[in-house]
């Protein structure tokens, strides 16, 4: 059975039920209604006697009553000879030995019979349910009119409810995995199916990244492998070179070096993508981390042009794995400097927010180009000709692995990428 069924069916059936449970309890509240209508006249009657000295007195009187309560009556006395009544003969002579329970419709004679003490009135024999029908029929009329508008209701309802979900299904189904596929807005959905599809969009981009991230760890596996031992070969012979040559005829060796430690943090980035592995919890000062990163990289960011300002504050221990943070703090020194090619300021801080430690680094470049700034962190993903495209999504990795967050800010002035990492728990 289909959704829009299984959805449809439930609601229809459901509206049905208790609209005919109404439309019951109706119907026996008007024939209750009917009935009293009647004990109500002889009641009336009964009134009248006690109240009225003399009417029964009145044989002509009868009359009027019957015409009054559109009955024959009777009024029996034990005491009184005289019958009231408009019976005729020999039902008149036959009441006196009449005595059924009071406010309970018996059939006498070819009458429906009512007593209220020594009152009597005897309606014709079909009038109880002459008037139950006619009181129920329109009932039933509308009851059958409304029955029908529950179950259309219904129906559009289920509908209303089912389609945008079975749209939404089909939607899902025709997705291919590939490229920047989202499941699109849900018309008619309502709030509620919104926030599915925003869930579900975010899910999938998560599916997406982390199979970017599988596909980028196989590659890795062989590609850094098969880069690093010539890589290590080819360095230490230009050394050997190098240092053959004297100091002016050195700059081109240095140029190879530089080029060859590139591709060498390309290697190793990979490296690192191929083995994530569980994440360590020791105390890390970032601080110390930060600053060995800085020295590490002094020549390098010298030769760019780049110069360091540091504003470090005193900040509590995270809890990580003190090489994995230090490649993420130089992930992100790396893409500050390469951001400014023609040189410029590198503004590396630390800082606490509430219990989190962040490192914060701001370069003076041109910014993230609009079309990046969604995808910056995502692998492959970069601005530059030359660039790979892992640093960011690794340094991601690496701070989700630490339970932290990644973000940034950016403008034409600059960009300022941060992570934010939890203190350590005393």
């Amino acid at each position: 059975m289909g959704l829009r069924r299984r959805i449809v069916l439930p609601f229809v059936a459901l509206f049905t039920l208790a609209y005919a449970a109404t439309a019951v309890a109706i119907l026996a509240l008007t024939t209750r209604s009917v009935e009293e209508n009647l004990r109500d006249r002889a009641r009336s009657l009964a009134d009248l006697v006690r109240k009225v000295e003399g009417v029964t007195r009145q044989p002509a009187y009868a009359n009027f009553l019957k015409t009054v309560y559109r009955a024959d009556v009777a009024v029996v006395r034990k005491d009184d000879l005289t019958l009231f009544t408009t019976l005729p003969d020999p039902q008149a002579s036959q009441v006196r030995e009449f005595r059924p329970p009071e406010h309970t419709f018996v059939p006498w004679n070819g009458y429906l019979a009512i007593r209220d003490g020594d009152c009597y009135l005897f309606f014709p024999s079909g009038v109880l349910a002459d008037q139950k029908r006619a009181a129920v029929l329109p009932l039933l009329g509308i009851a059958a009119a409304g029955l029908v508008i529950v179950a259309l209701a219904g129906i559009v309802l289920g509908h209303s409810i089912a389609r945008p979900i079975e749209d939404l299904a089909a939607r899902a189904r025709s997705l291919t995995g590939s490229g920047d596929e989202t499941l699109g807005p849900a018309p008619g959905g309502g709030p509620e199916l919104a926030h599915l599809v925003d869930a579900l969009n975010r899910m999938l981009e998560t599916l997406r990244r982390s199979e970017r991230l599988a596909v980028m760890g196989r590659l890795a596996a062989g590609v850094a492998h098969e880069i690093k031992n010539p890589l290590s070969a080819i360095k230490m012979t230009v050394q050997m070179l190098r240092e053959e040559k004297a100091a002016g005829e050195r700059e081109p060796y240095d140029l190879v070096l530089r080029e060859i430690e590139r591709l060498d943090l390309v290697a190793t980035e990979l490296s690192a993508a191929a083995r994530p592995g569980p994440t360590p919890r020791d105390p890390v000062r970032l601080d110390l981390a930060v600053g060995e990163v800085l020295d590490l990289l002094s020549r390098q960011l010298g030769h760019l042009g780049v110069a360091v300002e540091r504003r470090f504050v005193e900040v509590p221990p995270v809890p990580g794995d003190d090489n994995r943070l230090k490649r993420a703090a130089m992930n992100l020194i790396l893409n500050g400097a390469q951001a400014m090619p023609q040189g410029g300021t590198l503004t590396v801080a630390l800082a606490r927010r509430g219990g989190s430690v962040r490192l914060s680094v701001a370069d003076t470049g041109g910014g993230v180009p609009p079309d990046l700034r969604d995808r910056i962190f995502e692998p492959f993903v970069t601005g530059r000709p030359d660039g790979v495209g892992l640093g960011l999504a690794l340094t991601k990795r690496i701070v989700e692995d630490h339970g932290g967050a990644a973000g940034f800010e950016t403008s034409e002035r600059g960009s300022t990428f941060w992570i934010d990492l939890p203190e350590a728990r005393s």
